[in-house]
C-alpha cells in the first residue's frame, strides 16, 4: 500500500518547505513520489474564495488529484492548511493510506515571523477569513505525528518527517506483501478444491 502524507497546519508553520524536501529525499531513494503544494493548486485549478464552503471545495479537489495519483501507485506528499475537522475525516476515509502530519506552530510565533506579511495584513483587517486568525482552525484530534516547528528547528522537524515516512513506506509494504500471500493462498484454495 502506498502512503499519502497529508501535511496540516497554520500559514508559515512549515508545511511547504518540509514537504518539499520529503518529496526531495524520497525521490532520491528512486519513490515515484508526488509534492502538492495547497497554493500552487489554488491558482491552477482557479479556487480563489476563501469562505467554508469554498475552502471545502477545494480540499475536495486536491482528495480526488491525489487519490487519482495514489491510484497509480505514487506516493503523495500535501501541503495544505486542511482546516477543518471534517476534511481530515474525509481524508481518512477516503484515502486507503492516509497518515496525518500537523505542523504546529503557535500564533504568536507565526505573526513574529509572518514571512509572507499575511498575519500583519490579517491584523489591520485587509484580509478576511484567515485560518487562525479570523477564521477557524479545528485542531487535530488523530494526527499520526505532530511536528512543533516553534520549539524544534526545521533540521530536527525534516529528520522526524523523514523517518516517520520511512516507517510508513515499510508498513504499508508489509501490508502489500501481506494482501498479496492472502490473494495467492485463496487462489491456490480454490484451484485445490476444483481439481483436488
Amino acid at each position: 500500500m502506498t502512503p499519502v502524507f497529508w501535511l496540516v497546519g497554520l500559514s508559515g508553520s512549515g508545511k511547504t518547505t518540509l514537504g518539499s524536501l520529503l518529496r526531495i529525499y524520497l525521490q532520491s531513494q528512486d519513490y515515484d513520489a508526488e509534492f502538492i503544494d495547497a497554493d500552487r493548486f489554488r491558482i491552477q485549478h482557479g479556487f480563489h474564495g476563501f469562505s467554508r464552503e469554498q475552502r471545502i471545495q477545494n480540499i475536495d479537489a486536491m482528495r480526488d488529484l491525489v487519490l487519482s495519483l495514489n491510484d497509480q501507485g505514487k506516493i503523495c506528499v500535501v501541503s495544505a492548511i486542511t482546516p477543518y475537522a471534517c476534511m481530515r475525516d474525509l481524508n481518512r476515509e477516503y484515502i486507503p493510506f492516509y497518515r496525518e502530519v500537523w505542523v504546529r506552530c503557535g500564533l504568536e510565533t507565526l505573526t513574529s515571523r509572518d514571512t509572507k506579511g499575511f498575519y500583519a495584513k490579517a491584523s489591520k483587517g485587509l484580509i478576511k477569513n484567515f485560518t487562525g486568525f479570523t477564521d477557524d482552525f479545528d485542531e487535530p484530534k488523530n494526527a499520526d505525528l505532530i511536528l512543533d516547528t516553534d520549539v524544534s528547528d526545521l533540521s530536527d522537524s525534516y529528520l522526524l518527517l523523514r523517518n516517520f515516512a520511512e516507517h510508513a513506506i515499510h508498513e504499508g509494504n508489509l501490508l502489500h506483501s501481506c494482501l498479496s500471500d492472502v490473494i495467492h493462498f485463496g487462489r491456490t484454495e480454490v484451484l485445490n478444491v476444483s481439481f483436488g
